[in-house]
C-alpha cells in the first residue's frame, strides 16, 4: 500500500471512530471519571461522549455542580484530549478550555469562582470555610519540568470570616499567578482594619504545595489569636507555613 492509500485509510478509520464516538452516551464519560477517581460522584449524565452534561458532579463530598463539556475531535488524532467545560448550580461557577496530554495539563480562557462555604468537613484557622475564591487566566500550564501562567490573577474573601471574629471588617486578598522554576506560584496581598498580610501558595507539577502567610496585625489581641492558630513571631510580624500534597479539594 503506497503512502497516499495509507493516509486515506487512516483518515477513513479516524472518521469511522469519530462517528462511533458521536453516538456513544455521556454515561460512558461519567463511568470513566468515577472509575479513575474514587473521590468523584456523578448523579446523572445526558448527551453524548462528544458533547454532554454531567449532572450533580461532586468531589470528596463537595458538590461542584452540573458540568457541561464539548470534546474537540482533531487533537485526538495526535494523542491530546481537548475540550471546553463549564460548571453551574454548585460550588464552582465558571468555564475554561482544557488540554490534556500524558505529560501536561493546560487551561485557557479561565474564569471561575468557587464557593468556599461548600467545604463543610474542615475549618479555616478554627472558623468554618466561608467566602469565595476566584481565578481568571489567559493560560495556565503545568508539565513535568515546566509551567506557564499568562494574565493569571486570583482573589479570595476567605479571611473575611476570621477578621469579623475579631470585630474587624472585610479582608479581601488578591494577586497574580506566575511560573517560577517549574512551579505555579500565587502571591496575594490584603489590608484591613486589623492589619495587613501577604500569602504565597506554590504548586509543584507533582501536586505538592507550600503555603506561607506573613501577617502584620495592628492589635495585640489579634497577634495573640494568630499565635494560638500556629503563627510564629518573626521580626515585626507573624508567619505561618504549611506544606503537603493535594489529594482532593479539601486536602
Amino acid at each position: 500500500m503506497n503512502a497516499d492509500r495509507r493516509r486515506l485509510a487512516l483518515a477513513a478509520l479516524a472518521g469511522f471512530l469519530i462517528a462511533v464516538v458521536s453516538f456513544a452516551p455521556a454515561g460512558l464519560v461519567a463511568a470513566a471519571i468515577t472509575r479513575a477517581s474514587p473521590l468523584a460522584a456523578i448523579a446523572g449524565a445526558e448527551g453524548s461522549v462528544w458533547r454532554g452534561r454531567l449532572k450533580g458532579y461532586s468531589h470528596n463530598g463537595v458538590l461542584i455542580g452540573d458540568v457541561s463539556y464539548r470534546l474537540h475531535a482533531l487533537p485526538l488524532l495526535i494523542g491530546r484530549l481537548s475540550f471546553d467545560a463549564s460548571s453551574e448550580n454548585g460550588a464552582l461557577v465558571g468555564a475554561a478550555r482544557v488540554r490534556l496530554t500524558p505529560a501536561s495539563a493546560e487551561l485557557r480562557d479561565v474564569s471561575a469562582t468557587f464557593n468556599l462555604g461548600a467545604i463543610r468537613r474542615y475549618t479555616f484557622f478554627g472558623v468554618r470555610y466561608q467566602g469565595s475564591a476566584s481565578l481568571k487566566a489567559g493560560r495556565l500550564r503545568m508539565a513535568r519540568n515546566a509551567c506557564a501562567a499568562d494574565e493569571a490573577a486570583i482573589s479570595t474573601t476567605a479571611f473575611d470570616a476570621l477578621a469579623r471574629r475579631w470585630s474587624g471588617g472585610a479582608f479581601p486578598m488578591a494577586g497574580a499567578v506566575e511560573c517560577r522554576n517549574g512551579a505555579l506560584v500565587a502571591t496575594l496581598k490584603g489590608d484591613g482594619a486589623d492589619g495587613a498580610a501577604d500569602m504565597t501558595v506554590t504548586l509543584l507539577p507533582d501536586f505538592r504545595y507550600a503555603l506561607t502567610v506573613a501577617a502584620r496585625p495592628r492589635r495585640p489581641e489579634v497577634s495573640r489569636a494568630l499565635e494560638i492558630f500556629g503563627f510564629e513571631k518573626e521580626g515585626e510580624g507573624l508567619t505561618y507555613e504549611a506544606a503537603g500534597a493535594l489529594k482532593g479539594l479539601t486536602s
